[in-house]
């Protein structure tokens, strides 16, 4: 089963934004999730009005708010597996 193009094969482009909200939030647990969400949002409109192709938004709306954050004196968290 084929997705249609123009929503670059998701079905609902707001549930992956959504997700990538949540894994930000993890990742700057310090930043608020409201301003996370208005970044990855704003993020997205601005690239997808730029895009000729529009299949990598998602992951491109993430590195760019990664960058943005970083870039702002954000620091990334990062989980650790190692409890004891």
């Amino acid at each position: 089963m084929t997705e249609p193009a123009a929503t670059g094969g998701l079905v609902d482009p707001e549930t992956a934004l959504q997700r990538q909200v949540e894994t930000l939030g993890q990742r700057f647990p310090d930043v608020d999730r409201a301003e996370i969400s208005k970044r990855v949002h704003t993020t997205y409109e601005r690239l997808k009005d730029e895009a000729t192709v529009d299949s990598h938004l998602v992951a491109m709306t993430e590195k760019r708010v990664t960058e943005d954050l970083r870039s702002g004196g954000e620091t990334v968290h990062v989980r650790s597996d190692n409890t004891a």
